[in-house]
């Protein structure tokens, strides 16, 4: 056991995305590096990543995949 004092947990910033394969929503957590959020379908295991850009981007955190 450590000595060390636990830090406050910090959530990850999340977007939703309904997968039109199986018409199911989730919510999608941003990757460690913060370079994409990163999810995949609960049903079919369909693999989705948007990436996070600095220009150019998109404002809503709702999306579609299929």
């Amino acid at each position: 056991m450590t000595d060390q004092i636990p830090t406050p947990h910090q959530s990850r910033p999340t977007i939703g995305v309904h997968f039109k394969c199986c018409n199911v929503y989730v919510t999608i957590y941003q990757n460690h590096t913060g370079t994409a959020y990163a999810g995949h379908c609960p049903r079919c295991a369909a693999r989705i990543e948007i990436p996070i850009v600095d220009k150019g981007g998109s404002a809503s955190r709702f999306f579609t995949g299929s």
